[in-house]
């Protein structure tokens, strides 16, 4: 036994290395099948256990503490560690989930980045400003899904109410630290600001920008067809005949090889929370090559309600599309990509085979 504690303490950052990247990938497995009011449960407490975990270490060790509390805040840093990677990992995978690669790439890079900063910073003078910092982070995209989820709508205002909620309970938790651990806050009180600061002007510039994900909206398909007709509470789709391989190899998108005159139609089905009220757009691009830029031939706006687990269902055509390459956007009416497809248009003389199918 004696020899086992001894390993563990040769090894203890090797341990809290592990237990960053085991959280990591047990958050990216688990929170792509449970549902958001789980999610947030589940945050909350990873939440509290980082927030709690910071608090303790960065307090003096008083003296005459016994060998448990000297043991326990040995091993503090472990379970900070893992209780942090599983946070910063089910964020990536939620955000991921509610947007487009292609446009929000540069917000899920930050997300990532932080995930492994927290793993390599070792620099010991600037530990607590980073570690609040990055809290702050993970509170502000906390936040950014709880809240529309609680007001029942998405927007500039909803965002920024967010933001606010988060510097709230991040002064809170300042307040609570000065008492706690009065030392170490109060020095590092100006660089604590400036990473709160800093995360606040990161964040909001992304999201005039539209690179953050539309939270907590996602899309649970989209793809194009020859025609979709609604039936009852049915959608029917008419697509071409194609093998597994077509699809699985056709980087380049979905291709409908459409008769002169024919419209070409995009199905989506968009997950929001129940009670959630919100707008969608269909844009339809197709690439200049004369340009070199996508230029938008159609927009198709609608409204969406939560509460199906599939998805609110839509469609939009467009009519008598030119051959090419085109790519349909799902947007919130502000701009924010939900998801992308590409399709390619061929003009033929001679129709495909094509087949009947339900959609979703």
């Amino acid at each position: 036994m004696k020899k086992l504690s001894q390993f563990f303490s040769r090894h203890k950052h090797h341990l809290a290395t592990t237990a960053f990247v085991v959280g990591f990938l047990v958050d990216i497995i688990t929170f792509r099948t449970i549902n958001l009011t789980v999610s947030q449960i589940i945050l909350t407490g990873y939440l509290l256990i980082v927030g709690g975990s910071i608090l303790v270490l960065a307090s003096p060790l008083h003296v005459g503490a016994s060998k448990i509390d000297k043991s326990m805040r040995a091993w503090l840093p472990i379970i900070h560690q893992y209780v942090a990677g599983n946070l910063l990992s089910a964020f990536l995978v939620l955000y991921f989930s509610s947007g487009s690669l292609s446009q929000s790439w540069p917000f899920l890079i930050v997300v990532a980045l932080a995930a492994f900063s927290n793993e390599t910073f070792f620099i010991e003078k600037y530990r607590l400003p980073f570690q609040t910092t990055l809290f702050f982070l993970n509170l502000v995209l906390f936040f950014a899904l709880a809240t529309p989820i609680a007001l029942g709508s998405l927007g500039l205002l909803t965002f920024l109410s967010s933001v606010g909620v988060a510097i709230a309970f991040f002064i809170l938790f300042f307040l609570l630290g000065r008492f706690l651990a009065p030392s170490a806050f109060l020095h590092n009180a100006s660089r604590i600001a400036g990473g709160v600061l800093g995360v606040v002007v990161v964040v909001v510039l992304l999201y005039v920008t539209h690179l953050i994900p539309p939270i907590p909206l996602s899309a649970k398909s989209i793809d194009a067809y020859h025609s979709v007709v609604k039936v009852a509470d049915t959608y029917v789709a008419t697509d071409e005949v194609r093998s597994w391989y077509e699809r699985f190899f056709d980087i380049q998108g979905v291709t409908l090889h459409l008769s002169p005159g024919e419209s070409a139609y995009v199905f989506s089905s968009i997950f929001a929370p129940a009670h959630f009220g919100a707008g969608v757009v269909h844009q339809w691009e197709l690439f200049e090559p004369e340009l070199g830029t996508w230029v938008i031939k159609n927009r198709v706006s609608f409204p969406i309600l939560g509460g199906r687990p599939e998805g609110y269902r839509g469609y939009s055509f467009m009519d008598n599309p030119t051959s090419g390459r085109w790519r349909i956007s799902i947007k919130t009416p502000d701009g924010a990509v939900i998801s992308r497809m590409s399709l390619i248009v061929e003009q033929v003389k001679t129709p495909p085979v094509t087949v009947e199918k339900i959609l979703e």
